[in-house]
């Protein structure tokens, strides 16, 4: 018998023995030669530091398999893209289509941090409450709390309402008495009033938005009165445990 041909019989006995020690054990690991017993492959990366690296692919939509020429339940890639309904990030395929793996929080938020006071009879913008945020849905919901107090003894009413300023669209609105005193016939009191809180609040569904773009709201407000100075304030800084005012986005 020839040499080589002894070294290929040696060669396909090797690769069988291996095939065989891999099928008989379930589990493989990699970084560790004690893998975990529930585990099909464990990467241990305690001395050889590294990551998991996904497939990176460029998807087209959430409902197109492709580039993968089916819906695979359980798959799992890193998309690239930025078109139609999918941005960049991790992805798993639910059988029927592909499914964004979405941050644990995704709140964006501002708060007015000065003390305000609202006083004009036309709606102005608040100072500093302008909120940016990049879409990762196609619908938000948007949420505004606020609570102050009347200014000088005043009666009358306090708006507030959101801006799409990107599209130059009202989003929605709130408003509330700055003060309810009545006499006894139900009118306005005009000779018993005193310094009185106020709050308001509201939440919408934002519609229509494209995932990845970048979107601006902000907040504005007006107050009208009947009787008294005019003024809704807004003292966030000073009292901040009764004064605040909060635009969120949760996607």
């Amino acid at each position: 018998m020839k040499k080589n041909d002894v070294f290929t019989k040696f060669q396909i006995l090797f690769i069988l023995f291996l095939l065989f020690s891999l099928s008989t054990t379930a589990q493989v690991g990699i970084g560790t030669t004690t893998p975990n017993a529930d585990a099909l492959l464990d990467i241990d990366a305690s001395v050889n530091v590294g990551g998991l690296l996904l497939p990176r692919m460029t998807l087209t939509a959430t409902n197109n398999a492709a580039p993968l020429g089916a819906h695979v339940q359980g798959m799992s890639v890193y998309n690239t893209a930025s078109v139609n309904d999918v941005t960049p990030g991790q992805y798993y395929n639910d059988g029927s289509k592909w499914v964004r793996v979405q941050e644990s929080t995704n709140i964006d938020s501002v708060t007015l941090a000065t003390d305000e006071i609202i006083n004009t009879t036309s709606y102005t913008n608040i100072n500093s409450m302008t909120l940016t945020f990049i879409a990762k849905k196609t619908s938000i919901l948007v949420n505004l709390t606020a609570s102050g107090l009347g200014y000088t003894n005043s009666l009358g009413t306090v708006n507030l309402r959101v801006i799409n300023t990107t599209s130059g669209t009202t989003v929605g609105g709130t408003n509330t008495k700055i003060q309810s005193l009545f006499d006894d016939v139900g009118v306005w009191s005009t000779t018993s009033y005193s310094v009185t809180t106020w709050s308001c609040s509201f939440s919408k569904l934002m519609i229509g938005l494209t995932i990845g773009n970048t979107y601006s709201l902000r907040v504005q407000g007006s107050a009208i009165t009947n009787y008294g100075t005019n003024g809704a304030a807004v003292f966030s800084s000073t009292q901040p445990d009764s004064s605040h005012l909060t635009l969120s986005v949760i996607q």
